[in-house]
């Protein structure tokens, strides 16, 4: 199916969904659930016993607010913003800190193999925690759900300078963090 058809089928499926056809918004949980999912097991690596429940509360959240969506095309973000936003209450309900440094806009940032060359996936993932969730989700959002930095303004409800900046900033402190604990 090319991307084009691809995207057309999803957008009637979000607005068959909206007209609570239960089928469609199964299809939609089939389709985007597991890269939310991953999503969530990524930024919960602190509370992994949460992750199911969490997954659940967030297509539950997903489900109501779907009439609310007003352009279809934008579910795919709109579904992260959703799951982004329960993550960031249950670190709130955890007093998980949150913290990032951000400064101005930054051009020509360098791409992660740049970074981080040749990096196993579990020194990866040591590195993605303990590094700020702010930092993480931008990560994870770029290099695993391969989202634009237009739609992770739109996930996060970040400015796309900011977004260049988190990162920049990110991509440093995953370095930092892989370059203090080797394998």
């Amino acid at each position: 199916m090319s991307d084009v058809t691809q995207q057309i089928y999803e957008q009637t499926l979000v607005l068959r969904s909206q007209l609570d056809d239960e089928a469609a918004f199964r299809e939609l949980l089939e389709l985007h659930g597991p890269p939310v999912l991953a999503f969530i097991r990524r930024m919960m690596q602190s509370a992994p016993d949460r992750v199911d429940d969490l997954a659940q509360e967030i297509w539950v959240a997903i489900y109501r607010s779907l009439p609310k969506l007003e352009d279809a095309g934008k579910f795919r973000p709109w579904a992260f913003r959703i799951a982004r936003d329960r993550i960031y209450r249950e670190y709130r309900r955890r007093r998980i800190a949150i913290d990032c440094a951000e400064d101005g806009e930054l051009e020509n940032l360098p791409a992660i193999a740049e970074v981080l060359p040749a990096i196993e996936i579990e020194a990866l993932q040591r590195g993605l925690d303990v590094i700020s969730p702010q930092h993480r989700e931008v990560l994870i959002l770029s290099f695993f759900q391969e989202m634009s930095y237009e739609e992770i303004a739109r996930v996060t409800g970040s400015t796309l300078g900011t977004v260049r900046s988190r990162i920049h900033y990110a991509k440093r402190a995953l370095k930092n963090a892989l370059e203090r604990n080797p394998l």
